[in-house]
């Protein structure tokens, strides 16, 4: 099977999309369906300053979901083209892969993250997410498996 990306339409899709995860993301922390807050998990990855850490981490959420969205291309060209529905099932089979094994795997990577089975430390502060990120919320998957739908279905209704 032959197909042809569209870089014109993948970057700037890929970046809109990715600018509405971060934003979807946003609004479900302000309204309380999780304590979820990616960008600073990221940022504090590289920095101890918890301002630059969020403003660093936004950045970064923004560049690595643009990136992810290379691969929701690709895997919505083997499904059979870009559709809003198609983006929106491979976007939901990310958050699960997040909230399944992501999730699990952040407190062995993450350098100031405590782990469940070790607690916190004077370095590593930031709660680790639990199962599904149930630690940050009990709807937190609900709100990570809506927002990755977000950006899949924006990502295939509008890449051509």
């Amino acid at each position: 099977m032959i197909f042809v990306i569209h870089w014109g339409h993948w970057i700037f899709w890929g970046f809109v999309a990715s600018v509405a995860l971060v934003c979807a993301e946003s609004i479900a922390q302000g309204l309380g369906l999780t304590r979820l807050n990616l960008p600073y998990i990221l940022g504090a990855a590289v920095t101890p300053d918890r301002d630059h850490a969020r403003a660093l981490g936004l950045l970064m959420h923004i560049f690595t979901g643009w990136i992810f969205s290379f691969f929701y291309v690709i895997a919505m060209m083997f499904l059979g083209g870009p559709a809003w529905y198609r983006g929106m099932i491979i976007g939901l089979a990310h958050a699960f892969v997040i909230c399944v094994i992501g999730f699990q795997a952040m407190p062995g990577i993450h350098p100031r993250m405590a782990s469940e089975t070790h607690g916190p430390t004077a370095t590593r502060m930031i709660e680790p997410p639990g199962f599904m990120g149930l630690n940050y919320g009990i709807s937190t998957p609900f709100a990570i498996f809506v927002t990755h739908a977000i950006f899949g279905a924006i990502l295939g209704a509008f890449y051509r």
